[in-house]
């Protein structure tokens, strides 16, 4: 009976973390370019790119990044009058797993507890170097896992009125196609448990989210 035991994603060995670092794209999305270390972490080897302001919704919607820090003043207006705080909680509606650290230098009342609650962590303004390392670390080990990308994916499922067998049946076929490393086999695994084209697309993206951790 061993044999037809199902696969979960928790088993799948997770790379070390020097590895996971250089696989991890990072984006800072701030209007002040000497408010956050670019220089140090770069040299420290880790992969950021930065954007003044929210330059295209699509790109974060896809999830092109893992992990995003986003300024919640003056990066958005054109997109929300809640500026970086409405950007903060579209991503996470339309896209869950995305991993975003909200920072700013200014405080905030108690109205807006709602979309700090959203981000996975937050960093205040100006940011230390060594802090910033230790949380994108952090992130990376506790956010950055197969784990976390495949609880996104099952609470997607299970909004589809999927229940728990036929979720744990999916997870069985993607752990299958991620340990064959097998690209087609791994999203023809998420396409018929739903019925929109647009969530097949979004969960693909996620799963191909697992598949860069291991480097493919």
């Amino acid at each position: 009976m061993g044999i037809f035991r199902k696969k979960r994603i928790s088993e799948l060995p997770v790379p070390p973390l020097a590895d996971l670092r250089r696989r991890t794209r990072i984006l800072v999305i701030d209007d002040d370019p000497h408010s956050f270390p670019f220089d140090v972490l770069r040299r420290e080897g880790y992969a950021i790119d930065h954007w003044f302001k929210v330059e295209t919704l699509r790109t974060l919607e896809e999830g092109q990044y893992d992990i995003i820090f986003l300024d919640i003043q003056g990066v958005a207006q054109e997109y929300s009058g809640e500026d970086g705080l409405g950007i903060l909680e579209y991503l996470k509606q339309v896209n869950p797993s995305q991993i975003v650290v909200a920072f700013s230098a200014h405080s905030y009342d108690l109205s807006k507890n709602r979309f700090w609650r959203l981000a996975d962590d937050s960093l205040s303004k100006p940011v230390e170097a060594a802090k910033c390392k230790r949380l994108i670390d952090n992130l990376i080990e506790s956010k950055r896992t197969p784990a976390h990308y495949w609880a996104a994916i099952a609470d997607l499922l299970a909004r589809q009125g999927l229940d728990a067998k036929e979720i744990a049946r999916v997870e069985d076929k993607v752990a299958r196609a991620l340990a064959k490393r097998d690209k087609k086999a791994l999203t023809d695994a998420l396409e018929p448990a739903v019925k929109s084209a647009e969530l097949a697309v979004r969960l693909a993206s996620i799963a191909l989210k697992i598949a860069a951790i291991f480097g493919w």
